[in-house]
C-alpha cells in the first residue's frame, strides 16, 4: 500500500496519543493513509474524527483485538466546488454566523471569492468592523463557519483593517462610528 504513515500508539504515553494522531493526520497529503496500532479499540477517536473531519476520511479496521487494533484512516481528496456552487456554500456559512454578529450590532458582507486560491474576502461592518476583537471574530467566527460549509476554502480575509481609535476623533467619522461626535 502506497502513502501509508504508521503510528504505533502503544509506544506513546496515553496523554500524548491523541495529539500524536492529529499531528500525523494534519501532515498527511490527500489520498494518503495514517495507520494506527493501538492496545484497545480506538472508537472514541473515530467519534472525534467524525466531529472534526466529517466526509474527509475513511476509517477501516484491519485488526480488531483483543490485544491489538489496527486502523487505516485515509484522508480523502477534497472536493472543490467552483463558481455558483462555491458561492452558495460560502453564503450558507455567512448566513449561519450573521445572526450572532447582528446580535452585537455588527454584520459581515461578502466582497468576493478567489476560487483559484480558495480565499474569501469579507468586510466586517458596524460594531464588528471597529471592535478590538475583530480579528478573532473573523478567524474563529466567520472563517470557521465558512470552512464548515465550504471546506475547500483555505482562508478568509478582511478587506479593511480596523481603523485606529485616534483616527475616529480626528475627523475620520462614518455614520456608524459610535463615538458620539
Amino acid at each position: 500500500m502506497e502513502n501509508v504513515s504508521k503510528l504505533d500508539l502503544r509506544k506513546i504515553p496515553l496523554t500524548l496519543r491523541q495529539p500524536a494522531v492529529f499531528e500525523s493526520w494534519e501532515a498527511l497529503k490527500p489520498e494518503s493513509t495514517l495507520q494506527i496500532v493501538n492496545d484497545h479499540d480506538p472508537k472514541p477517536l473515530r467519534y472525534h474524527f467524525d466531529s472534526e473531519y466529517r466526509d474527509k476520511f475513511e476509517w477501516a479496521y484491519l485488526s480488531e483485538g483483543p490485544g491489538e487494533w489496527v486502523v487505516n484512516i485515509t484522508k480523502l481528496k477534497p472536493y472543490e466546488s467552483k463558481g455558483e456552487e462555491l458561492l452558495a456554500k460560502v453564503m450558507a456559512g455567512l448566513d449561519k454566523v450573521r445572526p450572532h454578529l447582528q446580535a452585537d450590532g455588527g454584520d459581515v458582507e461578502l466582497i468576493g471569492i478567489d476560487d483559484e486560491e480558495m480565499v474569501v474576502k469579507v468586510k466586517l461592518k458596524g460594531a464588528c468592523g471597529k471592535c478590538p476583537s475583530a480579528e478573532m471574530t473573523l478567524k474563529q467566527g466567520v472563517e470557521a463557519q465558512i470552512k464548515k460549509t465550504a471546506p475547500e476554502i483555505r482562508r478568509v480575509e478582511s478587506v479593511d483593517a480596523i481603523a485606529p481609535v485616534a483616527a475616529k476623533h480626528a475627523g475620520a467619522h462614518d455614520e456608524d462610528c459610535g463615538c458620539g461626535d
